[in-house]
């Protein structure tokens, strides 16, 4: 059996799918809560330009939400919990069960008791003396490896140790993780609930990644949570381990996530689909209801789960999107942080945004209108979803820049 969607049915059930739709009229940390459990991940990334990117997303679907909810969920009511999703990502604790094949505790506990983890076995114990700490604040923290994203040998060994569920993420001193032992951060429900199979876990995630995309080809839901990934398939020892092993303990597994979607459409979990344009076959969750219509506006993150798949975002909403974060200022084409505009079922505009803090102010370094789109109906929408966010983050007024075919009627409607 198989299904055929239109382009437009496909993106409002992508959209409807990642909770985009109306809004509440006062977001509560329920809305935050229950948006958290739609989605199942909220990406985690460094960038500070405009505000800490796991926030995003609950703004863009529910407007102007208490900031601090999705810090209490996380920290206070430990709800959520970080660890490894699509990338670092803030996870719903019922998550918490399918991510164990991921962690190889074992393999982990077996290493330390070895005369080669035995630095290892120090830096735990440590940790379940003094943390929640930081990596800087062991006492023998060792040197960094590299200027930039090398890391010291300590911090080494608790991020192997965080990624074997051995330690969790208690919190975060400015974007510094602190580092607890498991049993202080995540409850004991979760970690003594039962432990699916390996491969069952991985199709459990990979229909949760079908269920918040809606429909998605095979790299969209087995992206969503990198099921088979580089990241499970690397071999179980530390990677300053990797050189030594001899055969197959040193390499990566084989895939084995095709062989994975295909039980799933035999077992009748996955429902084979076609898009109307897509070049490859989809996927959908038997008895899928494509919405008659949705109406959304918002401002979307780069590292929201509705645009993680750039290649997505293309197939869905005829934008071609590229981060220029790292790209050189003279070769940028639309700016630094630049944040797709959803309106109503379709991408129709894109700005980069800055919050300047120390002058109260939102900055829109540029603004360019997609192929198609009219200008008289996109810049008051765009206008009205900037002042909302201008709101919520505490500014006091927006500056538009002259870049962009949108900026000049942006500012006029800003005025």
């Amino acid at each position: 059996m198989s299904i055929t969607l239109s382009q437009p049915e496909a993106r409002r059930l992508a959209l409807a799918s990642q909770g985009f739709g109306p809004r509440p009229e006062k977001p509560t940390i329920g809305h935050v809560r229950k948006l958290a459990a739609r989605l199942y991940a909220f990406q985690i990334d460094s960038v500070n330009v405009l505000v800490r990117a796991h926030y995003v997303p609950a703004f863009a679907r529910l407007g102007p939400y208490p900031m601090d909810a999705l810090d209490t969920l996380v920290h206070r009511k430990r709800e959520l919990f970080e660890y490894w999703g699509h990338a670092a990502c803030l996870l719903p604790l019922s998550l918490y069960p399918l991510l164990r094949y991921r962690m190889h505790t074992e393999q982990a506990q077996e290493y330390m008791r070895s005369k080669r983890g035995a630095d290892t076995a120090k830096a735990y114990a440590e940790v379940a003396e003094r943390g929640p700490i930081a990596a800087a604040e062991l006492s023998n923290p060792g040197k960094r490896s590299g200027k930039w994203w090398g890391w010291a040998e300590g911090k080494e060994r608790l991020e192997y140790l965080y990624g074997s569920g051995l330690l969790a993420i208690a919190g975060r001193r400015g974007f510094q993780r602190l580092y607890d032992i498991a049993d202080r951060v995540i409850s004991r429900a979760a970690l003594d609930a039962p432990v699916p199979p390996r491969e069952e876990a991985m199709k459990q995630l990979i229909l949760l990644g079908a269920k918040a995309h809606g429909i998605g080809t095979f790299g969209d839901i087995t992206g969503y949570f990198e099921v088979d990934g580089w990241r499970d398939r690397m071999p179980t020892a530390p990677w300053w381990e990797w050189k030594r092993p001899k055969g197959p303990e040193g390499r990566r597994a084989k895939p084995i996530v095709k062989r994975l979607v295909s039980e799933l459409v035999e077992e009748g979990r996955l429902v084979a689909a076609r898009v109307d344009g897509w070049s490859e076959p989809a996927y959908v969750l038997p008895r899928v209801r494509v919405p008659r219509s949705v109406h959304a506006r918002a401002l979307v993150t780069p590292f929201d789960s509705l645009v993680w798949e750039r290649s997505r975002m293309h197939r869905l909403f005829g934008m071609k999107y590229t981060i220029e974060l790292y790209t050189p200022q003279p070769k940028r084409v639309y700016g630094y942080y630049v944040f797709p505009f959803l309106l109503g079922d379709t991408l129709v505009a894109r700005c980069d945004l800055k919050a300047d803090r120390q002058r109260k102010v939102l900055m829109v370094q540029s603004a360019f209108l997609e192929p198609g789109q009219d200008a008289r109906r996109v810049a008051p929408e765009l206008a009205a979803e900037l002042r909302q966010m201008q709101a919520w983050l505490g500014l006091d007024r927006i500056e538009v820049s002259d870049r962009g075919d949108l900026a000049a009627r942006l500012r006029r409607t800003l005025r």
